[in-house]
């Protein structure tokens, strides 16, 4: 969708906190990002809520009252001294989109299509990612970011693979915390790293003890690794042994195409029992019925981007397979070069198009399904669950 040019921060934030009331930003250091105009206190009425909490159903000509950066109440009729009051009449309240696997970085490179005799997606993105600079992958990440805002996502993965050295690093974090958003930042590696070598432990220790001394807790630290499919067995195990070592959440392309999938990558982490719920899954496009068992029996969460997978030909994955298996999925834009634009909800309809389709049952999923895995499926494969996700007391709204 194209972003508006007459839409500042403060009013593409108060229109998430009426579309996307149920996720959202903790108070954060004036000395990272400017303070909005005064604390909100708003009461958002008369709106359809859609609380996304399990089992729970849709709320007809509900009131959501947000207060200092926490939802106070859900009802009818709610009052709160100096509230300022929107009407919602007519609309529907959904918590704020979590988008859980995002290349920011070249979002400068949206929409590139590849021409007859040229270069394939992979090869190109090799070679122009050498050029970058720092700055040029904050400028991404920020048009990434302002994309995110305009379609309603208020939680933002960032898989950050393109960090050439730590200076990479830096500006990416500091183009997400200027951003006014929330999310996690997976620390990864440069697009031409070696098989044979590992990323950069050291920088991420920085990183790591950065996050620890800053006073917002809007954002936190992932591990992205190139996984069994890219790097030699020795770089993948200590890769995933400096995760655990940390306590850090780790993520990798898996299962990607029909020839990854001859590594069978997926069932040598599980043999080393290194699958979990702090791990997430990303593609899964030719996973088996064997990978699928060994996914359910862990935990570990699947990130599905459909829209990229289709376009540069990894295939279809196996949504209703996943989805049956109980897996805990979530969906994500994966990148602007492919998708062109960051429209979530045509990334739902697809993954509800393709469970459909294949399965030839038209119950196969819901809307519902879609939605709870770019809401609160999504904050809980993150491990924010209780904080995120649902439009519940006690949860952080989008607005400080």
């Amino acid at each position: 969708m194209p972003l508006d040019a007459s839409l500042n921060r403060r009013a593409l934030l108060k229109l998430g906190a009426v579309v996307g009331a149920g996720l959202g930003l903790p108070a954060v250091s004036t000395a990272v990002m400017p303070a909005l105009d005064r604390p909100v206190n708003c009461i958002i009425r008369h709106a359809t809520v859609l609380p996304m909490t399990p089992d729970t159903a849709a709320a007809p000509d509900t009131d959501v009252w947000i207060r200092e950066g926490r939802i106070m109440a859900v009802g009818k009729g709610l009052q709160g001294e100096g509230a300022e009051l929107i009407d919602a009449t007519g609309m529907i309240l959904i918590p704020g989109l979590v988008d859980a696997h995002w290349h920011l970085w070249n979002s400068i490179l949206r929409n590139s299509a590849p021409a007859p005799g040229g270069e394939a997606f992979f090869k190109s993105q090799v070679a122009i990612s050498k050029r970058f600079t720092p700055e040029m992958a904050a400028l991404g990440v920020q048009m990434g970011l302002m994309e995110a805002m305009n379609a309603g996502i208020t939680t933002v993965n960032n898989w950050a693979h393109n960090l050439r050295n730590p200076a990479f690093a830096q500006a990416e974090l500091k183009a997400m915390f200027e951003s006014g958003l929330r999310g996690r930042f997976w620390y990864g590696y440069p697009q031409d790293l070696a098989p044979s070598a590992a990323i950069d432990f050291a920088d991420i220790e920085r990183v790591q003890l950065q996050f620890q001394s800053v006073s917002s807790s809007r954002f936190d630290l992932g591990l992205a690794i190139r996984g069994p499919e890219r790097t030699e067995r020795r770089i993948w195990e200590a890769e995933f042994a400096f995760a655990g070592t940390r306590g850090l959440p780790l993520s990798t392309h898996i299962a990607v195409t029909a020839q990854a999938q001859k590594a069978k990558a997926l069932q040598q982490l599980a043999r080393k029992g290194l699958l979990g719920p702090s791990v997430q899954l990303v593609h899964a496009t030719h996973v088996d019925a064997e990978d699928i068992h060994a996914i359910a029996q862990s935990g570990a969460s699947v990130c599905l981007t459909p829209l990229t997978e289709m376009r540069v030909g990894y295939g279809i994955a196996p949504v209703n397979a996943l989805h049956q298996a109980k897996i805990p999925l979530t969906q994500g834009i994966d990148t602007l070069v492919l998708s062109g634009d960051a429209n979530p909800f045509m990334v739902m309809q697809t993954l509800l198009n393709l469970a459909v389709g294949v399965s030839g049952n038209e119950q196969a999923l819901t809307a519902r399904d879609v939605l709870y895995w770019a809401t609160q499926g999504a904050a809980d494969a993150m491990g924010l669950g209780s904080e995120l996700g649902s439009i519940t007391p006690g949860n952080v709204p989008i607005l400080p």
